[in-house]
């Protein structure tokens, strides 16, 4: 009974617990990847949605919690925060982003963490489709066999992955050309 005991803090160690991811901060060089190819026309705001599956994060079966609440609010944030430092939210608009989380995974094995997020963008101009693509990032880190080292490492390379996410969205010719 008590070696059961003593192993508890043990595993414990081994698995972590559930941890808050940082708020993302806009990134200069999307900002100005947008600003470089003005005038372009601006949107009333990006919506970001998922399927239950894509709602939250887990690590080695613990959250990884997003200071917005949830992982779409938080993509949704990090869009409207760049779109909007680029000058491009204007709630007059007639043109609205929508994103899809398709696909939203970090894993921390003992080594070696890796994740991917996958959203569909789609730009109206009023009811009209003017932009709809699929864009995919992956990532890998250091990870460790401790969770409470593997799952933090984990939270922190997400933001990094939105980061890239965003500035695929930004470097798409046809997306730019849909702006204007």
């Amino acid at each position: 009974m008590k070696k059961s005991l003593l192993l508890i803090p043990l595993i414990l160690v081994l698995q972590g617990c559930g941890v808050n991811m940082a708020r993302y901060e806009p990134s200069y060089a999307n900002v100005q990847q947008l600003k470089e190819h003005a005038p372009l026309q601006a949107v009333d705001r990006a919506e970001v949605k998922a399927g239950k599956e894509q709602q939250a994060l887990t690590v080695r079966n613990n959250p990884i919690r997003s200071p917005s609440g949830s992982i779409p609010l938080h993509i949704q944030e990090a869009i409207n925060d760049e779109l909007g430092r680029a000058g491009l939210l204007d709630a007059k608009s007639q043109r609205h982003l929508d994103v899809l989380v398709l696909k939203s995974d970090l894993t921390a094995g003992s080594s070696t963490g890796q994740g991917e997020l996958q959203a569909r963008f789609t730009l109206r101009n009023s009811d009209q489709v003017i932009y709809d693509q699929t864009k995919s990032v992956t990532r890998t880190w250091e990870s460790h066999f401790v969770g409470a080292v593997a799952i933090p490492a984990a939270a922190n390379s997400y933001n990094p992955m939105v980061q890239d996410l965003l500035k695929s969205l930004y470097s798409d010719p046809l997306f730019i050309q849909a702006m204007k």
